[in-house]
């Protein structure tokens, strides 16, 4: 006998205010009853969508990367600046730096983990592997150029930033862009 169907705009209520509650509050504030009580749910009908905290973070911010991701540009300079704003914008909205030195940790689980790389690192990853080797392709940067460093220098800069309580500079990333574009034998449009 199969129960109700699940009402999806539970699903949207709990995603929002969990990213909502975690832009304000963080991961460690975050909870599921204040949550629940805000999207007009039960707890037990969070439990039934996600095991546990770390999993309904996840979605949620894995749901929020996909708002609006940056659209194609034939510049790849302007659209790897598009792509790093958009992680900017991600990233502090929903206040998800924690939740990636979460990922890091012995204790987190693997499907959580394997999840968070699914959804949130390999989409931006292959964005950002797309803008580097749309340049190579355009002659922007060196053919022999070492791709897959230079793609986590430019959202590793931003947890570096954070690890030393920085915070990045609004011009981020377009200098981010820049200095890799550098680093990668090209010289960035804002330098010409």
């Amino acid at each position: 006998m199969a129960g109700r169907p699940r009402d999806p705009s539970i699903d949207d209520a709990v995603l929002a205010e969990t990213i909502r509650q975690l832009g304000r509050d963080g991961f460690a504030a975050l909870s599921l009853a204040s949550v629940a009580a805000a999207a007009g749910t039960s707890r037990p009908a969070i439990y039934r969508r996600w095991p546990n905290k770390e999993a309904l973070v996840v979605d949620a911010i894995a749901r929020l990367a996909l708002v609006d991701p940056p659209a194609a540009d034939d510049d790849p300079f302007d659209a790897l600046v598009a792509e790093l704003e958009h992680f900017r914008h991600c990233i502090t909205l929903a206040g998800s730096l924690p939740v990636a030195g979460l990922m890091l940790t012995d204790g987190i689980d693997d499907t959580i983990r394997d999840r968070y790389r699914e959804h949130i690192v390999a989409p931006r990853r292959a964005r950002i592997n797309a803008c580097l080797e749309q340049a190579t392709a355009a002659g922007a940067i060196d053919p022999d150029a070492d791709l897959t460093i230079a793609a986590t220098f430019l959202t590793g800069s931003w947890y570096s930033l954070a690890l030393v309580g920085a915070d990045p500079p609004e011009d981020w990333a377009t200098r981010t862009a820049a200095l890799v574009w550098r680093a990668c034998g090209g010289i960035p449009p804002v330098a010409r």
